[in-house]
């Protein structure tokens, strides 16, 4: 299973025909991005992947609850449509759904992997969007957002990316 996962980060050229599918890839990426971005040190007992918005993962996400990233469990914690940093646990890295995209605007959220959905998540201030270009999942990566994060991402990852490095940029 940790093969199949480590292909897809590594594979351009992933078809998406149809919405099972597309997230079983999203899915992929999303533990993957744990081994190729570096978060600050925090205190958090668990790996916390956190969901905003309409979920459109189903029950694909729940098996990353059986893995592990740096030596802690990873925990999903949904949190429909309200996101406030501030009174959730903290979030390693934070989902977007497109279904909540056109009013999220994301803005200076520290040492969290803001990841969406759609050309326009960068512009948003997204860090990483899935794209879906002629059935192929593709990365964008802001690197001026994930600069001001924190984080730090591996060049193994930037390799399979577009790179975004203006916010205005789709």
């Amino acid at each position: 299973m940790l093969c199949t996962l480590s292909c897809l980060l590594f594979s351009q050229s992933l078809y998406a025909e149809d919405a099972s599918v597309e997230y079983k890839i999203k899915v992929g990426y999303l533990f993957n991005f744990t081994k190729f971005v570096s978060w600050l040190d925090d205190r958090s007992e668990s790996f916390n992947l956190c969901l905003l918005g309409d979920e459109p993962f189903g029950g694909l996400i729940d098996p990353i609850e059986q893995k592990s990233v740096l030596g802690r469990p990873i925990k999903l914690f949904r949190l429909g449509s309200f996101f406030d940093p501030k009174k959730q646990p903290h979030c390693h890295i934070l989902f977007v759904s497109s279904s909540i995209m056109e009013t999220l605007i994301v803005q200076d959220i520290e040492n969290t992997l803001v990841v969406g959905e759609g050309v326009g998540f960068i512009a948003q201030g997204g860090m990483i969007s899935f794209v879906n270009k002629l059935g192929k999942i593709k990365l964008q990566i802001n690197l001026k957002t994930l600069s001001k994060s924190g984080l730090k991402i591996s060049a193994k990852l930037l390799e399979v990316a577009e790179i975004i490095k203006d916010d205005n940029n789709e």
